[in-house]
């Protein structure tokens, strides 16, 4: 399958569908506190980055390489037409993962490599492990790797530098509280 393949799929209900060397990849779709945390995110950086002319899309496919397509959590990326399924790497500054069970490998090694290769700025990755606070892992692209940043965890916020230039203050006690009722 191609890249145009791939932007021309029909959504499928419950499911992420990745392209990956050519094959389709389905993975099944984050729960609420995968989606709450990758929600949380964007709210921060919104923000910050749109008045400086930046987008941030949650689940958007970013065209990594001929045959390879990726739906991160989030990306900032430049202005996106509104019907877009997907977008060039080339027009993205940060991915941000949350990490699923079933992601867990591919998010901490294959898609790293693939987006430092494609050129992308900066990668930030969530741990989230049932029963236990999130770990947020900031990378910055150094030499064609990612190197990392920061690594934020329970009871410590962290200011961490944006590639649009300015930071942020991140705190993942925040990220991962469920709402109050």
């Amino acid at each position: 399958m191609t890249l145009d393949d791939w932007d021309r799929l029909e959504p499928v209900e419950g499911h992420r569908v990745e392209l990956v060397d050519g094959l389709f990849r389905v993975n099944a779709a984050p729960t609420p506190r995968h989606q709450r945390i990758g929600d949380r995110i964007g709210g921060l950086l919104a923000p910050q980055v749109e008045p400086l002319g930046w987008d941030v899309v949650t689940a958007i496919g970013v065209r990594v390489r001929p045959g390879v397509g990726y739906i991160p959590d989030l990306v900032i990326c430049e202005p996106v037409d509104d019907d877009a399924a997907s977008v060039t790497a080339n027009t993205v500054v940060l991915v941000v993962e949350v990490e699923s069970p079933s992601t867990r490998k591919i998010d901490r090694f294959e898609k790293p490599t693939a987006y430092a290769a494609a050129g992308i700025a900066a990668y930030w990755r969530v741990e989230v492990v049932k029963h236990r606070p999130p770990v947020m892992f900031c990378y910055e692209l150094d030499n064609g790797v990612y190197a990392e940043t920061a690594v934020i965890e329970t009871g410590e916020p962290r200011e961490v530098k944006l590639p649009v230039g300015g930071s942020i203050l991140l705190d993942v006690d925040q990220l991962a509280a469920l709402p109050r009722r």
